[in-house]
């Protein structure tokens, strides 16, 4: 992905060509491998001196039991899970000559900040030092828990007691060096979706917890996730409902195009409107700053539509869809365009009721001046909660579930 060579990039002046493993009065130096997505390392060249433990699951998925931290990793997709946390990347591992590389990141930021007192990294020497025990960080691994390889996914809730928590992935568009839209048009000030949808995440995220529901981030910093990986990144953790946010931007062409505002939510289908076909080409867009793309050759929307169990998934994001668009017309200052339907990318992967949220438009300069308001993303947020809680306590009571 060109946002994960981008932000490695930032990073290139800081990586060295060679780390530094020490524990005690022992040290290996151990190479790194350059790729176009920046610098890897092989993790198992760190044993022995930092204690660890790797094991095939199968179907490109690792557990890392490394220096007393547990997490699992997967072939070719930018994230890592320690315990039911989604931690993105800026790059993604990959398996070479029969050995796991992780980006240089895993072992210069991720592992210190979770392994405590035991590991930590010294940028200015390049050096990784262990001041763990061996013998306490060494015995069984407890394993992560593998996930089904099937890439469908049963229905959000089921008949019966719900054993677990409802969890909703939140999707922060796009990030990195895909900025979105830019507006407002014809002001000296400037906002960046990329921006205005994470924060906008952030507080659907504390929303959705205060509701005692939990909550998947596929982003929590500005960085790239490719549009295909959203979708499997909420298959992972399997969600009970994918939420993409957005800020929609008006065509240039149209009449007074800075004048055009509102907001409006999508669920996947083939786009019926000439604006809708607008949009679902804007937010497509995303997928010329990606490299190494994961997505499948096949036309993933006509796949979709022939097969049942989505049909039932794009039943479901229409009816979420509308639950949005009226809980957002209670607090949205501009008018609403209604729900609307598109081939997006980033709904395409997701095998679960997903939507996608345009919460108004960046290039009009009130409803710009509206969206950067802290106190007014929160709304939103709040709004956007409540409608998927409403959802999926319909849902559950058509099915007949009852609450735990």
């Amino acid at each position: 992905m060109i946002g994960a060579l981008l932000i490695a990039l930032q990073l290139a002046a800081a990586t060295p060509s060679v780390l530094s493993v020490k524990a005690g009065s022992s040290e290996s130096i151990v190479p790194l491998v350059e790729t176009n997505l920046g610098a890897a390392i092989s993790i198992e060249r760190l044993a022995p001196l930092v204690p660890l433990r790797l094991t095939d699951l199968g179907n490109g998925r690792y557990a890392l039991h490394i220096a007393g931290v547990d997490m699992e990793l997967r072939d070719q997709l930018p994230f890592v899970r320690v315990g039911t946390q989604l931690i993105p990347l800026a790059a993604a591992p990959f398996v070479a000559n029969g050995h796991l590389h992780v980006p240089f990141e895993v072992v210069a930021e991720l592992l210190p900040s979770l392994a405590g007192d035991r590991l930590r990294y010294l940028p200015q020497r390049a050096e990784l030092r262990f001041t763990g025990s061996p013998m306490a960080d060494a015995g069984d691994v407890s394993l992560i828990p593998a996930v089904a390889p099937s890439a469908k996914r049963a229905a959000p809730t089921r008949s019966g007691t719900r054993l677990r928590k409802r969890r909703i992935v939140v999707d922060a568009g796009h990030g990195g060096p895909d900025n979105g839209m830019t507006g407002p048009i014809g002001s000296s000030w400037k906002i960046y979706e990329k921006n205005i949808t994470l924060s906008v995440a952030e507080k659907l995220d504390t929303a959705l917890r205060a509701r005692g529901m939990d909550v998947t981030m596929t982003r929590t910093r500005d960085t790239l996730i490719a549009l295909d990986d959203r979708g499997k990144i909420a298959n992972a953790v399997h969600g009970d409902v994918f939420v993409s946010i957005h800020v929609n931007a008006a065509n240039l062409a149209w009449h007074k195009p800075a004048a055009a505002r509102g907001y409006e939510t999508y669920f996947l289908a083939e786009a019926k409107t000439e604006d809708a076909r607008r949009v679902e080409r804007m937010e497509n867009e995303s997928v010329h700053f990606e490299t190494g793309s994961s997505s499948e050759k096949d036309d993933p929307l006509t796949f979709i539509k022939m097969d049942m169990a989505q049909n039932e998934h794009l039943r479901e994001s229409s009816e979420l869809a509308a639950m949005i668009q009226r809980h957002l017309g209670t607090m949205e200052p501009g008018p609403s365009r209604g729900v609307k339907q598109a081939g997006f990318r980033v709904l395409v992967t997701a095998y679960m009721p997903a939507v996608l949220v345009e919460i108004g438009f960046g290039t009009n300069a009130e409803e710009a001046r509206f969206l950067k308001n802290p106190e007014k993303q929160r709304e939103i947020a709040n709004a956007v909660a409540a409608a998927v809680d409403e959802y999926l306590d319909h849902y559950e009571r058509r099915l007949g579930s009852t609450a735990p």
